[in-house]
């Protein structure tokens, strides 16, 4: 067997799209956001039972820039008409960072296949 995968596998590999799930177990909410990257920025879909982060979805039909991604301070993502009512708590929004950053390259995406996830635990309560 050939060792080397052929262009049209390597290519598929770069093309195809990250996703991300969010399970926000305090409030019994879940986020699947996927990312496919365009030219300037990404395309963001989020599936969600949460009002809120629905809303948010809907905010961003138009997806995120390169710049959105970079300076988080001055997102669009977190603009209170974006961000809308989704709580500071919320790891969906973290997340949306952390899947846009897997699409550009700026995470491994071996590395995220490696270690599956990352978390909040909560430790001494």
């Amino acid at each position: 067997a050939d060792r080397y995968m052929s262009w049209r596998t390597h290519h598929l590999l770069i093309t195809m799209p990250s996703t991300v799930n969010v399970n926000m177990r305090v409030c019994d909410k879940t986020c699947r956001i996927t990312a496919t990257h365009r030219e300037g920025g990404d395309d963001i879909e989020m599936i969600s039972n949460c009002k809120q982060l629905q809303d948010m979805a809907a905010a961003l039909k138009d997806g995120v820039t390169s710049d959105d991604i970079l300076d988080v301070y001055n997102s669009r993502v977190m603009k209170p008409e974006v961000r809308g009512t989704v709580c500071l708590e919320c790891l969906a929004v973290p997340a949306l960072f952390n899947v846009c950053w897997l699409e550009e390259g700026m995470i491994s995406k071996s590395l995220a296949r490696k270690n599956k996830f990352n978390s909040v635990d909560f430790d001494e309560i």
